[in-house]
């Protein structure tokens, strides 16, 4: 499964929101997620990808948007298969 599937199957999940709705550029603060769907969505991808994303990602704006977490999951994964 790709990554950008993966984190659009995980939040319609917890957010129930439309898929159709779930593009690159959509803002988390657009999606309304509470600390609890972060640290889900956290648990999510450390399970399936092996890459640990810290809050200290999303509250630096480093993570703000679906493609910005999509490349960086793709990016670690890539470093963790490596290591």
């Amino acid at each position: 499964m790709k990554v950008a599937e993966f984190l659009q199957d995980a939040i319609v999940e917890l957010k129930d929101v439309d898929e159709t709705a779930l593009v690159p550029a959509l803002t988390f603060e657009k999606l309304e997620l509470d600390s609890l769907d972060y640290v889900e969505i956290q648990l999510r991808i450390k399970k399936k990808f092996k890459v640990e994303i810290t809050p200290d990602l999303f509250a630096s704006g480093q993570l703000k948007n679906l493609g910005d977490l999509t490349a960086y999951i793709e990016a670690n994964q890539v470093q963790a298969a490596v290591a």
